[in-house]
């Protein structure tokens, strides 16, 4: 049965963000294949065809069975990194995380670390009022109710949380999208980016180099 919405298209769409988001990631904070990076709540999947593998630890919650090499993996709560030292990392990394560590005290403590670990930084989350959610990828969920959004989650079908076997609702009340006053609060000596799709902010970045 064919669907008004191409949930592959949308893959491939956001494919392309990540792969050119990476590409300005590397020329704006001029990455060399000297610089340690930590990926805060990242994949290896990610860095996997980059010449920068041995350089790469990748802290998360959770880590997966198979660890491959040459990566360091380390696990832990993202928004106390007290296993690392001051400046430890050339560069910080994170793709799309910050909106799923809890809320704005959180979220606070999530930009103190990052700030504290580096030396540079670059920070990347889903803007707020993006007309279609990213995560459930409906239009303008994050506006609903409380009771909508969670009945929606349920029954929606083409939502991330759907697609990686995850618990809806759970993912419903526990991501907290953040807007561009929010991000200078968070960061505030970094440099605000906008990624734009076809002229609409889709997501934020905030880098510091």
């Amino acid at each position: 049965m064919k669907s008004l919405f191409n949930l592959q298209r949308y893959i491939n769409i956001n494919n392309k963000f990540r792969k050119d988001r990476f590409e300005n990631f590397l020329k704006i904070l001029q990455v060399t294949d000297q610089d340690k990076i930590l990926d805060v709540g990242g994949y290896h999947h990610f860095w996997q065809s980059s010449n920068f593998k041995e350089n790469v630890t990748i802290l998360n919650i959770e880590l997966p069975k198979d660890q491959p090499t040459p990566f360091t993996w380390v696990q832990g709560d993202a928004c106390n990194m007290e296993m690392f030292q001051d400046q430890q990392f050339d560069i910080v990394f994170s793709n799309s995380v910050i909106e799923h560590v809890g809320d704005f005290a959180r979220q606070q403590m999530f930009a103190k670390e990052v700030q504290r670990v580096a030396k540079k930084y670059w920070v990347q989350t889903p803007y707020k009022h993006f007309p279609v959610e990213p995560h459930f990828i409906f239009p303008f969920y994050q506006y609903l109710p409380h009771k909508s959004r969670n009945f929606i989650a349920k029954v929606w079908p083409f939502s991330f949380a759907k697609m990686l076997h995850l618990d809806p609702i759970f993912e419903a009340e526990h991501i907290w999208l953040l807007g561009k006053k929010d991000l200078r609060k968070l960061f505030y000596n970094a440099e605000l980016y906008n990624e734009n799709f076809w002229g609409v902010t889709k997501s934020l970045i905030v880098y510091h180099k």
